[in-house]
């Protein structure tokens, strides 16, 4: 074991080094071609005066590329993967650090060495990361780069296993073969050439005169228990790893990933997204854009009050108790659109609710005032969630947060919705607003959950201030 962590640390650091290097060659051919007729001596010094551009990329790369585990080894990583959890890694690295240079320096903007900084830093690591994975195929193909794997079990588990590493040649794993003490078991192999190689008993002696480089578990954990305790301490006294096969029980949504705490290994089942370097740049984000925009919109939020309180008695403001992320309880900001009296009326307007499921909608609804109609066109009665933003209480993208009533009719698989820090928008506003029936807006939520990266949600603010400017679908 120590073997392999310290073949994980020079991995790592390898990498890491690669990863500077070809940043650092995207970075002078930035400077070169935002000054191509530039003397030696210039060109140094252009470079030394941009310096914190690379500086500032590479910090944030370190962290976006250990969050997508673009330092840990692939063997088992489909290449479409690596190279999307690149571009993901990339992309929030490149926004980030850019937006910390031009928004944290006094440097005039110089957008034709932004434009080529950012592609050729791009293009260098892709190019490096693609190559080094199509160089170890090749010399897997050849034969080279293999690892002896030993599985201990014959059964469904195992076949697939097999069929996995004899098709898929690139992971880089020859099958030994098979221990389990019923030889009779084997025949779930069908014609494939795996061999049987004795029960489990017989596993120390050939550990002890074979070369196996991992031994992978397929045995069903409560039926086997104690075995595979044997096993695993008889690898731990030799130092080969154990991998241990983990689908104990068929999921639907959620994905397993192995953690730790301390000493304590963890099985983890999750159907919202635990990439946790994302989450907290996107939680970045959301403080940094709402900081800048509460500051921008200050003129607004004046003028609109002044008309609010012009119309009709009452406050500026209307707090709302809502459930955000794992039912907690939190006020929402909104400017006041309806008459000050407007929850004690809703009863009376009940049966002329317009929104199935659990959601009170009425497209002419009588409380809204003037100026209430026309801030909810536009959205501008939402504006003041940005509070609730900066305070963490929601973010700009995900789900809407309901009201607590709304949640007590919710089924069991709807209050999914809730497993993430709700938002300002998200697919629903983009995809109908209030002309999209309950059930399309839960499976938006949920589909938005199952699938969320940082780049979806800076695609869904771009597409809601288009949605906003038109102003459909707004009740």
């Amino acid at each position: 074991m120590p073997y392999m962590k310290r073949y994980a640390g020079y991995l790592t650091a390898g990498l890491a080094v690669c990863d500077t290097m070809c940043a650092a060659a995207g970075f002078m051919l930035a400077v070169h071609l935002s000054h191509p007729s530039a003397s030696f001596p210039a060109f140094v010094e252009q470079c030394w005066t941009r310096i914190g551009y690379l500086l500032v990329f590479v910090a944030f790369w370190y962290g976006a590329a250990a969050d997508q585990g673009l330092f840990l080894s692939h063997r088992d990583d489909r290449l479409l993967k690596q190279l999307l959890a690149v571009v993901k890694a990339a992309a929030v690295s490149i926004v980030f650090s850019l937006f910390v240079v031009v928004f944290f320096t006094r440097k005039g903007l110089d957008r034709e060495f932004l434009l080529y900084f950012g592609t050729s830093v791009f293009a260098a690591i892709l190019i490096f990361r693609l190559a080094l994975r199509l160089f170890l195929w090749n010399i897997r193909r050849r034969g080279f780069n293999f690892r002896q794997a030993l599985v201990v079990g014959a059964n469904r588990r195992s076949r697939r296993l097999v069929e996995v590493f004899t098709v898929f040649g690139r992971y880089g794993y020859q099958i030994i073969g098979i221990v389990d003490d019923d030889p009779a078991r084997m025949e779930v192999f069908g014609e494939k050439p795996v061999k049987y190689l004795g029960p489990c008993a017989s596993l120390e002696t050939f550990l002890a005169n074979h070369v196996v480089d991992e031994l992978y578990i397929t045995l069903p954990v409560r039926s086997f228990y104690e075995e595979i305790r044997n096993i695993a301490h008889l690898c731990e006294s030799v130092g080969i790893p154990v991998r241990m096969v983990a689908d104990l029980f068929p999921l639907q949504i959620a994905t397993s990933r192995v953690t730790r705490i301390e000493d304590i290994p963890l099985l983890s089942l999750a159907t919202g997204p635990e990439v946790h370097g994302q989450l907290l740049l996107k939680r970045a984000f959301d403080f940094a854009a709402s900081s800048v925009l509460l500051a921008l919109f200050a003129p607004l939020f004046f003028v609109v009050g002044i008309l609010i309180k012009a119309e009709s008695p009452g406050p500026v403001f209307f707090k709302q108790e809502r459930v955000g992320l794992n039912q907690r309880r939190f006020k929402i900001f909104k400017f006041r659109s309806m008459r000050a009296d407007a929850e004690k009326l809703r009863k009376e307007l009940e049966e002329h609710n317009e929104a199935d499921g659990p959601v009170f909608k009425i497209r002419n609804d009588p409380r809204v005032t003037r100026v209430g109609r026309f801030i909810r066109k536009y959205s501008i009665d939402e504006l003041p969630q940005l509070i609730n933003v900066w305070l963490g209480h929601m973010s700009l993208v995900g789900p809407r947060p309901p009201i607590p009533a709304e949640v007590e009719q919710y089924t069991w698989d709807q209050r999914r919705r809730l497993s993430v820090k709700p938002g300002m928008t998200g697919l629903w506003q983009v995809s109908g607003r209030s002309d999209v029936n309950f059930q399309d807006w839960v499976d938006m939520d949920l589909a938005y959950i199952d699938s969320w990266t940082f780049l979806q949600d800076i695609r869904i603010l771009i597409k809601t201030v288009q949605v906003v400017l038109q102003g459909k679908g707004a009740a």
